[in-house]
């Protein structure tokens, strides 16, 4: 059995979904996903809904600070966004002791796997604790300022090397998660403290340092990709999962990418890719009456505002229909396409 643990809120639930049923697709019956609910819209959702969703386990909020009255407390003295951080050691330590686990793997809500992860979790035989690099293209190594790592991935095994790393990471968080570069002390949210695993525990950490699993719009430019027989590859090998960092939602048919600001070289590949998953999106987000085209009913000095935000994003997608998706340069067109934009949602 493979244990995945993740959280979000409403805002987030169709991407949730989309998670849990490409886990369902590649893992079949042998995974459970604990989901943390972040409001109680999410955890009624998958309360009334409980028999599609049969390998789900919904958490509270209020459970784990129940469990962990330092966490709760720590709420006081941090954003919202930085209290989720905070999250990321307490949620797997919670799972592990509560529920006895033999490891948990957490992972961002916006991650979609397209192959069995399996592989990922047979390191856990010669170690504890499986993290995942960022593995930045060289256009933008200065990043790694930030971490060399990403929270979006990681497995603990639940032994002495997989606890003791979670409650040190633990109490840094409670201490200080800011979202915020803090150079002196060498800390970022909850990311940064990921550099001293390797120190701390040696060969216990295995880094995935490959083509196939933490691909995300900062490392796209270190690789070759594929669509063949409806799987999509990387330097050649199927990809296990891809972290759609950066993609939001503007209108049913404006999305961003985060592409300019990591200096990604696009391809039709990765236009596929994103269709994809938009696609799937689109699908739960229309089962849920979730309605992403609010812009429709806005002042048009709004529309501007938010095309606007649209343009200093660089580039964007556009969406035709289900098999069509548009990459805009703003950078070359940003005249042509704003007052077309305009012009089609005014």
């Amino acid at each position: 059995m493979l244990y995945f643990a993740t959280y979000f809120d409403n805002n987030y639930l169709s991407r949730g979904i989309a998670l849990y049923n490409s886990l369902n697709e590649n893992c079949k019956d042998f995974f459970l996903l604990y989901v943390l609910c972040l409001d109680e819209a999410t955890e009624q959702y998958f309360h009334h809904n409980q028999f599609d969703f049969p390998h789900v386990k919904t958490i509270t909020l209020s459970e784990i600070e129940q469990f962990d009255t330092e966490l709760h407390q720590s709420k006081k003295n941090r954003s919202i966004i930085e209290y989720y951080f905070t999250l990321s050691p307490c949620l797997p330590l919670y799972l592990l002791q509560k529920f006895n686990l033999s490891h948990i793997c957490t992972l961002d809500a916006d991650i979609l796997f397209l192959s069995n992860p399996k592989s990922l979790f047979d390191y856990l035989e010669n170690h504890s604790i499986v993290i995942t690099p960022h593995k930045f293209s060289s256009e933008i190594k200065e990043l790694e300022i930030f971490g060399k790592y990403n929270v979006s991935f990681q497995i603990f095994k639940n032994n002495e090397i997989g606890n003791a790393c979670l409650k040190k990471w633990r109490e840094q968080c409670i201490a200080w998660c800011s979202d915020v570069y803090d150079e002196e002390n060498q800390r970022f949210a909850d990311q940064k403290y990921l550099d001293d695993w390797i120190n701390l525990y040696g060969n216990e950490v295995k880094e995935l340092n490959d083509a196939v699993s933490g691909i995300a719009p900062w490392n796209l430019n270190n690789y070759q990709f594929k669509f063949l027989n409806n799987t999509f590859y990387s330097n050649s090998q199927a990809i296990i999962f891809y972290h759609f960092h950066h993609f939001k939602l503007f209108t049913n048919s404006l999305a961003t990418n985060g592409f300019y600001f990591y200096k990604v070289k696009p391809n039709k590949i990765l236009h596929q890719l994103y269709l994809y998953y938009w696609n799937k999106i689109d699908a739960w987000n229309k089962q849920l009456n979730i309605e992403k085209d609010n812009i429709k009913r806005t002042h048009l000095s709004q529309k501007n505002s938010v095309y606007k935000k649209l343009l200093d994003e660089g580039v964007a997608y556009f969406k035709l229909s289900s098999k069509k998706i548009i990459y805009l340069d703003f950078q070359t067109t940003k005249g042509r396409v704003f007052k077309y934009l305009i012009k089609y949602y005014a």
